[in-house]
């Protein structure tokens, strides 16, 4: 699931997001390996040395990799064996924070980034667009009209929210690149059921200032940074409020029929399910849901 989310979710390579900080955890925590040592070593030579073309689809998937493997490495050393989302969120954190450091020294650099991303970003409409046009079939002009309509709004949409998605899928690859980690150091430990997935209830501030950036007027870059804050929050409340439907079905389930017949009405319901999903996640901050549901199924048991 973590390398699906990563692919999906990322708006460029995901290849990178994985296998730098693969690398970085593998020089840091299993230095006295030499085979651990040398995989690394083939990942970064492969990843930076040799010819480098110009522009910055080359620097700017390696670049961002590179900061987020390292705060990941930095915050996994202080925290220890801590819950692997915490970490990932922490370096996060700490990766934005790099990157608005050097967006303040070097604006030019941020600019050229985000030319970039848009360029991208509109070479994938253009291909949908081509794509859902023949799948389509028809050379209705207004069929044209709506599809390169939708395609312009949802060009629009990405272009702001490139940061949200992109800080998502590096959560999600952090986690794959500490599974990788994991394996090759023979523990076989896995991320932990989705079931389970929840983070600090501290981060509904975050969601509450980027709303709050959002409605008030305070100009173009105050409402991006908010609708990236609330959109990255948003994900996450809905990732946690899926973890409890699942803790729900997977208690609620009495047999492989059962489970079957409760994923197949969640697909069909699937608008009723997410809203429901998001709103779990959010009451989750103050309720703790399955706390409260364990606390009351151990009740009614004795």
């Amino acid at each position: 699931m973590l390398v699906v989310a990563t692919v999906l979710l990322s708006p460029m390579s995901p290849v990178w997001l994985v296998l730098v900080p693969f690398a970085l955890l593998l020089l840091a925590f299993r230095t006295e390996d030499w085979m651990s040592v040398a995989i690394a070593a083939v990942i970064l030579g492969l990843g930076f040395a040799g010819s480098r073309p110009g522009g910055m689809e080359w620097y700017a998937p390696r670049a961002w990799s590179l900061i987020a493997g390292g705060a990941f490495v930095a915050v996994s050393a202080a925290r220890g064996r801590g819950r692997l989302v915490d970490r990932s969120l922490g370096a996060i954190a700490v990766a934005l924070g790099v990157v608005l450091m050097v967006g303040l020294a070097r604006p030019g650099v941020l600019q050229g980034v985000n030319w970039w991303m848009t360029a991208e970003i509109r070479q994938a409409a253009l291909v949908a667009g081509g794509i859902l046009e023949q799948l389509q079939g028809s050379g209705d002009p207004e069929v044209r009209r709506q599809l390169e309509l939708a395609v312009q709004r949802w060009v629009g949409f990405q272009q702001d929210v490139y940061p949200a998605m992109l800080s998502l899928a590096t959560v999600a690859a952090l986690g794959v690149a500490w599974f990788g980690f994991d394996r090759l150091s023979g523990r076989f430990d896995t991320p932990g059921p989705i079931r389970e997935f929840r983070f600090s209830n501290h981060l509904i501030w975050l969601l509450i200032g980027g709303l709050a950036l959002v409605v008030l007027p305070l100009g173009g870059l105050a409402f991006r940074v908010g609708e990236n804050a609330a959109l990255f929050m948003g994900g996450l409340y809905l990732l946690r409020g899926a973890a409890i439907l699942l803790w729900i079905g997977a208690t609620a389930a009495t047999s492989a029929w059962s489970a079957v017949l409760l994923a197949i009405a969640a697909l069909f319901l699937y608008p009723v399910v997410l809203g429901t999903a998001l709103v779990l996640g959010l009451s989750d901050t103050w309720l703790d849901l399955r706390s409260r549901l364990s606390r009351a199924r151990a009740e009614r048991d004795l």
